[in-house]
């Protein structure tokens, strides 16, 4: 298991906080730290511990969730149940405009276009249909307004801001005849 723990100072004598186990009680898994531009906030991906005996579907998924430094608060960003389950979130990080950039296997945009196209949905697997290929998406601090911005077969991950506002992220491209991670750049709205 995994936990976040917060100290005041930098230093080995300085008193560190546990901020996570509360939820995760030692067992869950934290990963993906990133701070806001202020300092204010700490935003990252957990994964509550597993439930004994719950079918793989039934299982707790990688969520994004946001500590506020002054006042000790931790809470997932998308608090409803229903979408945070929706599929796997990690790699968070803060958008110059507050908004949060992360990796997901939940390809919401895609599957609303299968849709469009009276197609049953389903979510993209990597090439090899080993698991769900995980590509950007946006949304405002508080979970609304949560859209898809990278299409790909294999996964985009790892995104960060540059200064410029734009995101850079690695791309897996496993397509035959390929196996190689590149560096791609694009705008928050995916243009």
């Amino acid at each position: 298991g995994g936990v976040l723990y917060l100290r005041d100072r930098a230093s080995p004598s300085s008193t560190g906080r546990n901020a996570t186990s509360g939820i995760t009680r030692g067992t869950g898994e934290v990963r993906d730290v990133e701070p806001s531009y202020d300092g204010t906030r700490l935003v990252f991906a957990m994964h509550e511990p597993l439930v004994p005996g719950a079918d793989p579907e039934d299982q707790p998924t990688w969520d994004i969730w946001q500590y506020v430094v002054a006042t000790r608060e931790l809470s997932r960003v998308i608090t409803s149940d229903t979408v945070a389950r929706q599929g796997n979130d990690i790699a968070p990080h803060y958008l110059p405009d507050g908004r949060i950039v992360f990796s997901s296997t939940r390809q919401r945009q895609s599957k609303a276009i299968l849709l469009d196209e009276g197609k049953p949905q389903f979510e993209a697997q990597d090439e090899s249909d080993g698991e769900p290929a995980f590509v950007l998406h946006v949304m405002n601090a508080d979970g609304s307004d949560l859209r898809q911005v990278s299409f790909n077969q294999s996964h985009d991950l790892d995104p960060a801001v540059l200064p410029d506002g734009r995101i850079v992220f690695s791309r897996w491209d496993r397509a035959p005849g390929h196996d190689e991670i590149s560096l791609y750049t694009m705008r928050p709205d995916g243009s």
